[in-house]
């Protein structure tokens, strides 16, 4: 079966990292997208005012007096738009980041379908967006899909992970009214390949595990599960139960190459040496860095036995493009890849960097982007955020033919050029992106510490002192990827007229 999508996200618990609190990093895998970014600010509302969203607008949702300021990475596609794309990192220092976990089950009829179960699902997009609007922690988003979902029902089947410096929950929803949820343990790595991976329920562990109370009996009812010994479910299995049996283990590819780059290659041998595909987590035995996230982000698995096979990569040397195609083999760094994405968590919110890579991040640097930006680089987005928002399900058909003005479509025209010889314009990037990430990293944290010396005197002015840091950061790497894309023309021009290099 061939799937669009089917994102990949790390997630490093506290005592894992090596600063102290939360990693994250997530590529966001979407065919045929495009991606603008905004600046939402903070927002007042009527009392009995009601919000609803274009996948299901006939569901009206009561709003909140108040919603955050946030950074709304929206994903938009062609036909009907995307509900399942976007990602949220709004003031209090909450991301939202999500995968799919193709798919879940759903009751069918006696026709074989499930769209009469699905159509009385009301809520889709609205998750990740009330959850960007609302969470002021990682727990209270946990609150607020609980509800959400257990009350309106959800019409796919997902993986969010919401997250803030202290604590990432991992929330895997089935389509319906029911979903599990379970916290990262802090001296953990979570990795997630596009299914479910909860196995066994917790009950007497409420601080770190949630789970719809009636999920067992209604997978029972359904003929998803039946007990080994009646009235012991001691032996249930969410992931067993819920997952489709023919996709339980879609694209163990990156599972089993994903956890040895992570250093885990020992106890992914032993935990799959029965076949069972889907570890949630696993203890570390070092701390991670930003670096190990953005490095997991970037791979095709070069030097693995994996990509040797699959004839991209022998002996330092790519023999092919490595992006693939949508179906396996699937890369981390992939075909669909049209966002990247690592957190570093700050005490304050503000301080949070959400380093982000344009499309497949092998091609470009990851900018450093502020949480207490008070706006994006106008390059970032083509409209307007209410107009973004009045046309996410409805975008017009121009926006997806090549415009050089904005930022997407800048770096889309690197990475075609580069997917004519990646072996050739690797080369020449790679390099390119590890100085300029390098001379960046001591920047960012001096900027940090200056922020935290402004903010005691003037707070809003060591927020415009953030957001010009950032602009800074996000026109330059504009400039150089304008500049890449000069040079490695010229230098394949040269090559094929055997000239000598410039």
């Amino acid at each position: 079966m061939r799937y669009e999508g089917g994102c990949t996200t790390v997630v490093i618990g506290k005592k894992a990292s090596a600063t102290g609190r939360v990693l994250i990093g997530h590529n966001e895998d979407d065919d045929k997208s495009i991606v603008m970014v905004h600046s939402v600010p903070r927002a007042k509302h009527e009392k009995g005012e009601f919000i609803a969203f274009g996948d299901r607008p006939d569901v009206k949702i009561p709003q909140v007096e108040e919603t955050a300021a946030f950074i709304w990475s929206e994903v938009r596609r062609p036909d009907g738009g995307i509900s399942f794309g976007d990602s949220f990192f709004n003031e209090y220092g909450v991301v939202i980041v999500t995968n799919s976990a193709n798919p879940g089950k759903a009751p069918e009829d006696e026709n074989g379908s499930q769209d009469p179960y699905l159509a009385t699902m009301g809520i889709g997009y609205g998750a990740r967006r009330l959850l960007g609007e609302r969470a002021k922690s990682a727990r209270d988003g946990l609150d607020i899909i609980i509800e959400l979902v257990e009350k309106y029902g959800y019409f796919s089947s997902r993986t969010y992970q919401i997250a803030d410096k202290d604590e990432c929950w991992v929330v895997m929803l089935t389509r319906g009214k029911r979903l599990v949820a379970k916290r990262v343990p802090d001296d953990h790595v979570y990795f997630m390949p596009n299914h479910y991976t909860i196995h066994a329920l917790e009950p007497s562990d409420r601080k770190n595990f949630y789970y719809t109370p009636d999920i067992v009996d209604f997978a029972i009812e359904n003929g998803w599960y039946k007990p080994a010994k009646k009235g012991d479910y001691s032996d249930f299995d969410f992931a067993a139960a819920y997952q489709m049996g023919e996709d339980r283990d879609y694209n163990t590819m990156r599972a089993r190459n994903g956890w040895p780059i992570l250093g885990f290659e020992k106890e992914w041998n032993e935990y799959s040496a029965n076949g069972n595909m889907r570890p949630f987590s696993f203890q570390a035995h070092r701390k991670y860095t930003i670096e190990d996230c953005k490095a997991l982000m970037r791979t095709h698995y070069e030097g693995m036995e994996e990509s040797v096979k699959g004839g991209w990569w022998k002996d330092g040397v790519y023999l092919r493009d490595p992006h693939q195609t949508l179906d396996d083999p699937r890369t981390i760094c992939c075909g669909t890849t049209v966002e990247s994405t690592v957190v570093d968590f700050a005490d304050d919110p503000a301080a949070t960097c959400v380093y982000r890579a344009w499309r497949k991040p092998c091609t470009n640097p990851y900018v450093p982007m502020f949480l207490g930006c008070l706006r994006v680089p106008s390059s970032y987005a083509w409209m307007d955020r209410r107009l973004a928002d009045a046309t996410h399900f409805d975008p017009p058909a121009e926006e997806f033919v090549y415009s050089p003005d904005t930022a997407f479509w800048q770096v889309e025209n690197l990475i075609w050029l580069t997917e004519l010889d990646y072996n050739f314009a690797h080369g020449i990037l790679a390099p390119e992106v590890a100085k300029i990430e390098e001379a960046w990293q001591p920047e960012i944290e001096a900027v940090r510490a200056q922020y935290y010396n402004m903010k005691k005197e003037d707070p809003q002015l060591a927020k415009a002192f953030l957001s010009g840091f950032s602009d800074a950061k996000a026109r330059y790497a504009l400039h150089w990827v304008r500049r890449m894309t000069q040079t490695i023309g010229r230098r394949k021009y040269r090559i094929n007229q055997n000239l000598p290099e410039e």
